[in-house]
């Protein structure tokens, strides 16, 4: 059995500036933005609903975590910004299953104001219109 290391490890272990990890990615202090969305049963495809509050530049997004009441599962949903609406998940990937069936999406590492419109993090529904019933997130980010 071998022994490997992650990207951020091997350059810890190789030391000097030239092997540096970007602030906040190693001992980082993780940041928590909690929204919810109420469904009405109006909301049909192609609607776009904004989740938390507009992210700081030069945030790194650890994950997306979503759950939802929402008990169809004919809807689908695509997670991303307002500069680019599938960043985190396309359309299709992301069906809202029964009752609280919790959802994560890794963030990529995203580096908010790379882009502009990019500090707003959104859902665009797609497929269906929505059963009444509640949308709930969390982005964990950090600006160390």
């Amino acid at each position: 059995m071998a022994t490997v290391k992650g990207t951020n490890k091997t350059l810890i272990d190789a030391g000097g500036m030239a092997s540096q990890v970007a602030a906040g990615l190693v001992n980082g202090r993780i940041k928590c933005d909690l929204d919810e969305y109420v469904a009405t049963a109006t909301e049909d495809a192609g609607t776009v609903i904004e989740f938390f509050s507009n992210l700081p530049d030069g945030a790194k997004i650890v994950a997306l975590i979503f759950s939802s009441s929402v008990t169809q599962s004919s809807v689908t949903m695509q997670i991303g910004t307002s500069y680019n609406d599938d960043e985190f998940a396309e359309a299709g990937n992301t069906t809202l299953q029964a009752a609280l069936t919790a959802w994560t999406e890794h963030g990529k590492g995203y580096v908010v104001g790379t882009a502009a419109l990019d500090s707003q993090i959104i859902i665009t529904t797609a497929d269906a219109t929505l059963t009444a019933g509640t949308i709930y997130g969390a982005v964990l980010y950090t600006t160390d």
